[in-house]
């Protein structure tokens, strides 16, 4: 079986709730040495991902950008700015999608397929977000997250693959990261701060859970989480808490995670033409 493995690709302050675009200038950059390790360790492993590109990533270090694409790997869309999908009007993120769809196809050619929320930040109620993507040409999102969670989840939704409806009625296809299910319970196994917080036995307890009921699992991880001596800034407590929890922790388990299970791109696992 293999698994998609995908890169929300934003810089480590745009993970800390900072959503004034126009203060971003201040923070200094690290996503460059972020870039050239996820690379390396994809290489080593020789595999595929599909990197989520923030839109202000690809306008500030389209080089980037351009070494993932010529890479092989799948360029997908993580929004422009950071922004929650639930807390934008239409019209805000059809323009954050269009402009970070300008910013991609400028560099690579390629017109984005795959988007992801920041935060995983389409839920019930703001479904309108699926007909922006569909008239912007999207194959399928992968926003929904079937946890429960104070800033982002939709426990009512389907835990794999399947189609959803957006307010117009059309569907597009829905990849939710993977979750392990114990007593009736999801559990969130599929990276990003609770990749850090959970022991690796339970990732991989939850992806051979999903593999073994013919599932391919998605796996997903922030370039900042694999900063062990990230730059310090004020954020409320809650976020601080897991933001900077046991970060140097996460390239080890990263090749591990590797090392025991198959992955390559979502395109490439769920058969979307790129």
């Amino acid at each position: 079986m293999i698994n998609a493995f995908t890169i929300d690709f934003e810089d480590w302050y745009q993970g800390c709730e900072i959503y004034k675009v126009d203060s971003w200038h201040k923070f200094k950059t690290r996503i460059d040495h972020y870039c050239d390790q996820l690379l390396q360790l994809l290489d080593k492993h020789n595999t595929k991902a599909t990197f989520f590109v923030l839109g202000y990533v690809a306008e500030k270090q389209p080089r980037l950008v351009e070494i993932i694409h010529k890479a092989g790997h799948e360029i997908g869309s993580h929004g422009y700015g950071h922004n929650q999908v639930y807390k934008l009007k239409p019209e805000e993120f059809n323009e954050e999608i269009v402009r970070t769809n300008d910013a991609i196809m400028s560099i690579t050619g390629k017109h984005p397929i795959g988007f992801r929320a920041p935060i995983f930040s389409i839920i019930d109620g703001s479904y309108w977000a699926f007909d922006i993507l569909l008239d912007n040409g999207y194959k399928y999102d992968s926003s929904m997250f079937p946890i429960l969670n104070y800033r982002h989840g939709f426990v009512k939704s389907d835990r794999f693959r399947h189609m959803i409806s957006a307010d117009s009625g059309r569907q597009i296809d829905e990849l939710p990261v993977t979750t392990g299910r114990l007593l009736g319970v999801n559990l969130p196994v599929g990276g990003g701060a609770y990749f850090r917080v959970w022991p690796y036995a339970v990732t991989k307890w939850g992806f051979k859970q999903v593999n073994k009921m013919k599932q391919p699992g998605i796996f997903y991880i922030h370039p900042w989480e694999i900063d062990s001596d990230p730059p310090k800034t004020k954020m409320p407590l809650r976020i601080h808490l897991t933001h900077y929890h046991r970060l140097g922790s996460t390239l080890k388990k990263l090749d591990k995670l590797l090392s025991d299970f198959e992955f390559s791109s979502v395109a490439d696992v769920f058969g979307f033409d790129y």
